[in-house]
């Protein structure tokens, strides 16, 4: 394990379970962020409800029940 790794391991540890969960939230909430700037860029400007569903579909669109729930969403929502 890399002095990186291992100090992260250390840090985590360190953590309450509230501290962890806020963490993973953050970390949640940058990704979805960081989607959100993907698809703006590739697709332009969308309405704020459109984008919401174009980010869950990249983070969940692998499961089809899912996808399939998501694309029925998207056809109601206007750009």
């Amino acid at each position: 394990m890399s002095m990186v790794e291992t100090e992260y391991q250390r840090r985590i540890a360190a953590m309450s379970p509230k501290e962890k969960i806020a963490a993973s939230m953050r970390m949640l909430q940058w990704t979805r962020q960081r989607l959100a700037r993907e698809i703006t860029a590739q697709h332009g400007a969308v309405s704020s409800e459109r984008l919401r569903w174009l980010v869950a579909l990249r983070m969940y669109g692998d499961d089809p029940v899912i996808r399939k729930l998501i694309e029925k969403r998207l056809h109601l929502v206007p750009n």
